[in-house]
């Protein structure tokens, strides 16, 4: 398969990254996917809001306007009325410690449950068997009030939660399951008590213990995959240097925390440092690494007037630098941003199951006031009729319905990491099964960061190995590419066995130039044609392309090395693999075309299917617009993926990927790009299993809520039928972990 060329996304792409009026806030204090649904509802009905969309798992709620602009203060208030907190600046420190504050209240809660709710379950074992004998009628009762008792902690602390946000959730007008959690436990617990005040056994506290102690482990398998989300903006930007060098108006250095830096100060960035601001740089040059920002595989040049951008890494030189852009401010900054605002956004599935939860709540409700109307037609009395709604409203409680997805992420997770892959975000597996093109990033996904040596051009008088061994001599304490490529290529070839140079003598780096050697042989130089020529050293006609290193030793030009990407091993075969199963390939980089051709034709991606020199926000553009076509698989490696991985229908990074990048991604692939089609494959079946989850869910209320309104389920039985649910879902799940991908043809 092949989609037409990408001049049809050329005009798409320059859309705008961010919506004209929108703006991103963090939520705090929400526990659950409920918590969400009740402040999104609050949010969209406050003045001047067009659409709002709360992501629980990020804390971030993004409010859209069409004109004018709403008074966040006004959000603010509106939030804080159901418990919530509303903040402009996001602070992912405060979210991650948030996150680990609830999982830690969530196994104390759920522990509580289980504990004092098997001391329950036993009395009311006992009254079951009662009809058989077992227990003498005087005994009843006490066994029943000893149920309540022991279920009293459950009920009172370990539930407290589903009761606070089942009420908020009631009063922001979008009841959820947590809503529908409170009302059938406190049904229980009312009929139960009036039951035992009428001195009669039959009660459900075993059955309300049940229902919540499944919510809570249902809780808890959620929140331990999908609250990983929260990091990625923190972890984007963890790794920036926290205090920079700065110059004052007399040339005086001291040492700074970055938010004490303001506009247009000086800073200064030595050699192997990394910069922590955006800035221009006002004196000095060097060779700079801008491959987190932009993806170029080959040191830049710099010099006076250039713009540099924080997270990048200075290899050679010594400048110094105007701040242009504070903390908050920096292009790193506005990536974070821009993902926040990426993440906020619903996927088809969880707009699916907020639909499904809208319209379940009201029929539960319906099926329930239909079951006391028959039972009082049918002649039973009050309290009668009430135990047969409580049987309805625990039968359709969606315990498999809450357990559908966070099962088949729990079991898919296992399954991935025996196979060499880290699930990162689960919600967007379920585009996994739509997908019809992979796009992947050039530097650092399909090739290594080591340059390969392609050709060597020695003059009349100079060989193959001795040139080679004159450039390691020459390179030999250098930090750039070209050295780490002539070390591997020495690794693996038998060159190395050439005798080494006498290398005594002082070398100099001269940034964005080369290198030169005093040897006992004479004045070494290894660099470009350009400045060999300006020291005085003849040099034949060349034609400077790609990545090459011209020498020359005592005044004599000695021969050129051409270096060239180095493809990862297993590149080809993934690549055909896929080609083979009729997915279209893309090559979209930051690097220059000159480049991202030379790679394509090697991997054979058609020339119209390569994009080249793309920033990080052209490449956010250029896979929403080709989402907008079909479904989309990016595979990427580096800060400046991180945009698009996020974007992207399914998101996969590669290889040493940043943890920002990893995060950002919903799946991570630390050994490289060899498990790309099994993991497509994995995430097409952990999709397909959600799907059948949700539809057993439903289908099982389907037929057991007709047989809960006539009275064929006890309220004890619909506790047992509702478990027995959730072991189907538990079943099928498991299927995840069994399922054995085939072996990629190499």
């Amino acid at each position: 398969m092949a989609l037409s060329a990408s001049p049809l996304l050329e005009g798409e792409e320059l859309s705008s990254l961010e919506p004209a009026h929108s703006v991103v806030l963090m939520v705090e204090g929400m526990r659950c996917a409920s918590c969400a649904i009740a402040v999104e509802a609050r949010l969209k009905r406050q003045a001047n809001v067009s659409d709002a969309a709360v992501n629980f798992a990020a804390d971030i709620a993004m409010i859209s306007w069409q004109d004018k602009k709403p008074d966040i203060n006004q959000l603010k208030r509106a939030v804080a009325r159901l418990g919530y907190q509303l903040h402009t600046s996001i602070d992912p420190k405060r979210s991650a410690e948030q996150a680990l504050k609830m999982r830690k209240q969530l196994q104390l809660r759920l522990a509580v449950a289980v504990v004092f709710g098997m001391w329950s379950m036993m009395p009311a074992i006992l009254l079951y068997l009662a009809p058989f004998g077992t227990v003498e009628p005087e005994f009843m009762w006490p066994l029943a009030l000893a149920s309540g008792l022991f279920a009293f902690p459950v009920l009172v602390y370990s539930a407290s939660h589903f009761y606070r946000v089942g009420w908020r959730t009631f009063i922001a007008g979008s009841p959820g399951l947590d809503s529908l959690i409170t009302l059938a436990v406190w049904a229980a617990v009312i009929i139960s008590c009036w039951r035992l005040y009428q001195g009669s056994a039959h009660v459900y506290f075993d059955a309300a213990v049940m229902l919540i102690t499944f919510q809570l482990v249902a809780r808890l398998l959620d929140t331990s995959v999908r609250r990983r989300a929260s990091e990625v903006v923190r972890r984007y930007l963890q790794d920036m240097p926290a205090r920079v060098q700065v110059l004052d108006e007399h040339g005086n250095e001291s040492t700074l925390a970055i938010e004490e830096v303001t506009l247009g100060q000086r800073i200064r960035l030595n050699s192997a440092q990394q910069l922590a601001l955006d800035g221009v740089v006002e004196t000095g040059s060097g060779q700079a690494d801008l491959s987190l920002l932009t993806g170029e595989h080959e040191p830049q040049m710099l010099n006076e007037g250039d713009e540099l951008l924080a997270g990048c890494t200075l290899i050679e030189g010594c400048v110094t630098l105007i701040v242009t852009a504070t903390q908050g401010e920096r292009r790193i900054d506005r990536l974070s941003q821009s993902i926040s605002r990426v993440l906020s956004k619903k996927t088809a599935l969880q707009q699916l199951t907020d639909r499904i939860a809208r319209w379940l709540i009201p029929t539960i409700l319906i099926a329930g006031g239909l079951a006391i109307a028959l039972s009082l037609f049918q002649g039973l009395n009050i309290t009668q009729a009430l135990g047969r709604a409580v049987a309805v409203l625990i039968v359709s409680c969606p315990c498999a319905l809450s357990l559908a997805i966070p099962l088949v992420i729990t079991m898919g997770h296992a399954r991935m990491i025996n196979n060499g892959i880290i699930l990162r975000d689960p919600a967007a597996l379920e585009t996994a099964a739509d997908s019809k093109v992979v796009v992947f990033d050039k530097t650092g996904t399909l090739t290594t960061d080591t340059p390969s040596v392609s050709r060597v051009i020695p003059t009349y008088k100079w060989t193959e190995p001795r040139l080679l061994q004159l450039a390691a001599s020459i390179m030999q304490d250098s930090v750039h590419p070209v050295a780490k490529g002539l070390h591997a290529y020495f690794i693996t070839n038998t060159a190395s066995a050439v005798p080494a140079l006498n290398d005594s003598g002082e070398r100099q780096s001269l940034a964005g130039l080369g290198t030169q050697w005093h040897s006992a042989q004479g004045l070494a130089l290894a660099g470009r044609a350009t400045w060999l020529a300006q020291q005085g050293v003849d040099i034949p006609k060349v034609s400077e392309g790609g990545m090459q290193l011209h020498l020359s030793l005592a005044g004599e030009y000695a021969g050129c090395i051409e270096f060239e990407e180095t493809l990862r091993p297993e590149a080809v075969s993934v690549l055909r693999t896929l080609q083979a199963r009729d997915y279209a390939i893309y090559l979209l980089s930051g690097d220059t075309a000159q480049a991202c051709s030379a790679i394509a034709s090697r991997l054979n991606i058609p020339s119209a299917q390569v994009l080249a020199e793309r920033s990080p926000e052209q490449k956010h553009r250029f896979i929403e617009a080709l989402e907008r076509k079909t479904k989309v698989c990016f595979v990427g490696d580096g800060l400046n993926d991180g945009l698009a991985l996020a974007a992207a229908g399914l998101g996969i990074a590669v290889g040493q990927a940043n943890s920002a990048t990893g995060l950002a991604a919903a799946i991570y692939l630390p050994n490289g790009i060899e498990q790309v089609p099994t993991s497509l494959r994995l995430a097409k079946r952990a999709r397909k299993l959600m799907y059948e989850n949700l539809f057993w869910a439903l289908a099982y209320n389907g037929c057991v809520i007709p047989m809960a309104i006539i009275g064929w389920i006890h309220p004890v039985i619909a506790a047992v039928a509702m478990s027995l649910s959730s072991l189907c879902v538990l079943l099928n799940s498991a299927r995840m972990q069994g399922e054995t991908p085939y072996r990629e043809e190499t």
